[in-house]
């Protein structure tokens, strides 16, 4: 059955995504041995090359044309106004209000960042090219083969697209549990559930959770990296 073929081909992108950003993460550190800043910029080369690869296969497997599930560049314009929009606000609100109410500098998410990143220079810029490729990538898997993948396979109708939400949500503040709590329950909220709606609300389209996604992490790595 097609709908066997394509839950099959869509676990196969998922999998296949994981598997190539811890392979690339254990060569870099293991092997090659790399500074916290080459190490962050060719992860995310590797998940935007390697990673986005897969996905594209997965969506070959599944029957589904990459605009089906939001790679266009209809009204682009419009959607990364959005998106960003969205990043900058919900920096404003994390780092004024949130943060400091939650612990500031003891939050297990800030000391998470703050130590990827470290003291030099090349720390942030490492951690910047991951923010531009890395989050990228982590769009097209969520929002466009999970998001997406997931609510076309079980009809597009309003019950798909609540399936398909509450799987994204739960996948993505796991995927950051090494964070903490407290990146779990934030990643799960922006990253998870408030871009999956701003999907919906983009009628599907991947240009504006992209650069929400992009936005929030850039900011997120300037911000960390400079007061804390």
């Amino acid at each position: 059955m097609l709908i066997v073929r394509q839950i099959a081909a869509l676990l196969f992108g998922l999998v296949a995504w994981y598997a190539i950003v811890i392979a690339s993460d254990y060569v870099l550190v293991n092997i090659l041995e790399l500074s916290t800043g080459a190490r962050f910029a060719f992860l995310g080369a590797a998940e935007f090359v390697l990673g986005g690869g897969a996905i594209v296969l997965a969506l070959r497997f599944a029957r589904l044309r990459p605009a089906d599930v939001g790679w266009t560049i209809h009204r682009i314009g419009p959607d990364v106004i959005a998106g960003l929009t969205i990043a900058v606000l919900f920096a404003i609100l994390q780092f004024l209000v949130i943060i400091p109410a939650t612990g500031g500098a003891e939050r297990t998410d800030i000391i998470a960042n703050a130590a990827q990143m470290g003291e030099a220079p090349t720390g942030l810029v490492g951690m910047l090219i991951l923010a531009l490729l890395g989050s990228t990538s982590e769009e097209l898997l969520f929002r466009g083969l999970l998001l997406g993948g997931v609510a076309s396979v079980f009809g597009g109708g309003k019950a798909a697209c609540i399936l398909a939400t509450v799987v994204v949500v739960v996948l993505f503040a796991l995927s950051h549990g090494y964070q903490g709590w407290a990146g779990i329950i934030d990643t799960g909220f922006y990253g998870g559930l408030l871009l999956s709606l701003l999907y919906w609300w983009r009628k599907g389209r991947l240009a504006a959770p992209i650069a929400a996604h992009v936005g929030w992490n850039v900011i997120a790595s300037v911000v960390i990296f400079t007061l804390y």
